[in-house]
């Protein structure tokens, strides 16, 4: 299994480091109980590749969506290649090898000809691959949100899904965090405003007491996301970045300051008893607490297992 909580953080702090943040909506902040749109704005197109955010622009072209064929490094064990003088894009993985040309249909694999509902092009001598062709060249599921103008191409994991059916909280919880994500949202979504970077920056997760089709993400102190989980996906429902100000989010206890700015439906933990998860880098362990509002029930450090977060916490029932 891929440990794509790291991902998530480099590849955010590669992306800022280019410049290239391709959703970061800066919005007033907007704050009731249902629906607060944060974005004033048409989003920007962007693709979510197994959960990771594309590096490069997404282009759109007469309705068709394209990706940076180096995206599909998140989609497998993919290597890349692009002839000049053949004008020939190869990828490779494993035993099959695929070679495309831009502007035809015609692809080759392991030397036999294909069609593909769209040609891959050339955008400013970057190859970008249409999102369709991805799918029915390697075995990927696509989807398209028309109003956060988001792609996304994944892969389904049997094993992952398999996890989480099991009767064990904890490979179930972990399962959570890997499961394909799609946004709900229905406006593009917010962004980490101020990242700490590869080795200061941060993420926790939150769970029910007992549950595992719900959970919080916290990023760098600064994004809140909330996933509910339904039919082996998690659905983005609500986000909002916070300040250094404190204060509160309606009845989120576990939140200590003031939202900026929020998108979606707030979400309500009134009665709930949770359970956070937050890895340290450094010390390579889990820190875990359980609270409610009333303040913290018990805490701990546990070292989970290689490329893992959630940790099996002994005082929750």
């Amino acid at each position: 299994m891929k440990d794509y909580n790291s991902v998530w953080q480099l590849k955010t702090w590669k992306m800022v480091l280019a410049a290239s943040i391709l959703t970061a909506g800066t919005a007033p902040a907007l704050l009731s109980s249902t629906v607060a749109e944060a974005a004033t704005t048409k989003p920007k197109p962007t693709a979510y590749i197994n959960n990771v955010q594309a590096q490069y622009d997404v282009v759109i072209r007469q309705g068709i969506t394209y990706v940076a064929l180096t995206e599909l490094q998140f989609l497998g064990n993919y290597t890349f290649g692009y002839n000049n003088k053949t004008k020939e894009i190869s990828i490779s993985t494993g035993s099959d090898k695929y070679v495309l040309t831009p502007n035809s249909k015609t692809m080759k694999k392991n030397g036999q000809n294909a069609t593909l509902s769209s040609a891959p092009i050339l955008v400013n001598g970057k190859a970008m691959l249409p999102l369709r062709a991805i799918g029915e060249a390697f075995g990927a599921k696509v989807q398209w949100n028309q109003k956060a103008k988001e792609a996304y191409i994944y892969t389904t994991d049997a094993t992952i899904v398999k996890e989480y059916n099991s009767s064990d909280l904890t490979v179930a919880r972990e399962a959570a965090l890997h499961l394909p994500r799609f946004s709900e949202l229905g406006q593009a979504r917010l962004d980490i405003r101020n990242p700490l970077g590869p080795v200061d920056s941060s993420i926790e997760y939150i769970f029910e007491q007992g549950k595992k089709d719900r959970f919080f993400v916290v990023e760098d102190n600064d994004l809140i996301s909330y996933y509910i989980l339904k039919n082996g996906s998690a659905l983005l429902q609500w986000q909002a970045n916070i300040s250094k100000n404190a204060g509160t989010i309606g009845d989120l206890f576990f939140i200590k300051n003031k939202a900026v700015a929020e998108a979606g439906t707030r979400p309500s933990v009134a009665g709930q008893t949770l359970v956070s998860f937050k890895y340290s880098r450094m010390l390579e362990e889990t820190s875990y607490e359980i609270m409610n509002k009333l303040g913290s029930i018990d805490t701990g450090s546990v070292v989970p297992e290689k490329g893992k977060v959630i940790v099996e916490v002994p005082g929750e029932q």
